[in-house]
């Protein structure tokens, strides 16, 4: 049985294709792919600084 955080994950995962879907269909795939790029890099950048912070107060 999956636990909870695979099920969110798979969630995310089928959410994302159906948007790829219709971004696909309405011919805007490309800009689909920049503001998931963009997206992501986001989530990395804090990530990082939430990372470095914690590893700078001695966590």
């Amino acid at each position: 049985m999956p636990s909870t955080w695979e099920w969110i994950g798979g969630g995310v995962v089928l959410y994302l294709l159906l948007l790829a879907r219709s971004a696909w269909k309405q011919g805007e795939f490309k800009q689909f792919l920049w503001g998931l790029g963009i997206v992501m890099g986001l989530i990395g950048l804090i990530g990082g600084v939430i990372w470095t912070w914690i590893k700078l107060a001695g966590g």
